[in-house]
């Protein structure tokens, strides 16, 4: 009885052995620590690399130009019968120019503020007939300050299609002012309500610096060009 005791211990301290030499052995072939910045280097990068520039820093800041808005022509319309009667000739449009500030939401939404200027003027004469003599001069400034929402439809890392809605208030300034310096000066404002649609615009790249082109129908200029920064 003694000896199958003995066999049992012995047979029992001998697989323990076995199972310590083969912990030891897989210890031995454990891959080496590795340095904080080999672990960096290691890490995949391409979900960083799909996330365009544009959403990696969310606010924008735009600079525009452009060429008569859909409210000069409604303005032209309204104004051109009775300035004619009033001896106004020669109209001069000046530009259309804005500044805009978005914030991006998520991919496909930003929100912001557009500030928008557009002046024309037209030359005041001493009566309507064809010899008439010029007496003066009167600008005509349009400014506006809206609430602005863009969605964009095409994502693409270099290109997106967007459209958008404006709406906030506005101020028509009328400024006369005649060559004869004692004759009084003339001036008229009226606020206004400010409202812009943008069917479709194009921006294109998502870098830092972009630029991009829009139709609009309201205040804003109903083709404008632009550049605009990513921070």
């Amino acid at each position: 009885m003694k000896r199958i005791l003995l066999f049992l211990v012995a047979a029992v301290l001998s697989s323990t052995a076995v199972m310590a030499q083969e912990v030891d052995s897989l210890t031995a072939v454990t891959l080496p620590a590795l340095a904080p910045e080999q672990i960096v280097d290691t890490m995949p990068t391409a979900a960083v690399e799909e996330v365009p520039y544009y959403l990696q820093k969310r606010h924008t800041l735009q600079v525009s130009a452009g060429y008569i808005s859909l409210f000069y022509y409604g303005k032209m319309a309204f104004m051109w019968i009775p300035a004619v009667a009033q001896h106004g000739t020669n109209w001069h449009f000046f530009g259309n120019y804005g500044l805009q500030y978005y914030c991006q939401m998520n991919r496909w939404c930003r929100i912001g503020a557009k500030a928008n200027w557009e002046m024309d003027g037209y030359v005041v004469n001493n009566s309507s007939k064809a010899d008439a003599v010029r007496i003066g001069y009167t600008t005509n400034n349009t400014v506006s300050l809206v609430f602005s929402t863009q969605f964009t439809y095409l994502n693409r890392p270099k290109v997106q299609l967007y459209s958008g809605a404006d709406v906030g208030a506005g101020l028509h300034i009328m400024h006369t002012r005649y060559d004869d310096k004692s004759k009084p000066k003339e001036d008229n404002f009226a606020p206004l309500f400010a409202f812009n649609l943008t069917p479709i615009g194009v921006a294109f790249g998502s870098w830092p610096v972009y630029g991009y082109i829009e139709t609009n129908l309201g205040y804003d200029a109903l083709i404008k060009a632009g550049l605009g920064v990513h921070f």
